[in-house]
């Protein structure tokens, strides 16, 4: 599914006209899972890039100790 174009969809609405379901394709939603695990795992991985810079600069201001490799490695 391109992420520019929305795919085609049924509106299903109540007796008051509200809707309250949306039905498309099998292949379409499949689309929009895969971009929505896509999407939220790009979110996840920018979330923890972001506080290891944070920690870098903790580490760096001495405000945090780092780990030597050593140190990592003997923790596995």
């Amino acid at each position: 599914m391109k992420t520019d174009m929305l795919p085609p969809v049924n509106y299903v609405v109540n007796d008051q006209g509200k809707v309250v379901f949306v039905q498309l394709s099998v292949q379409d939603w499949d689309s929009f899972v895969e971009e929505y695990n896509r999407l939220k795992n790009l979110t996840i991985f920018k979330e923890r890039l972001k506080m290891a810079f944070r920690e870098i600069r903790q580490i760096q201001k001495g405000e945090k100790k780092g780990t030597s490799l050593t140190e990592f490695l003997n923790e596995l």
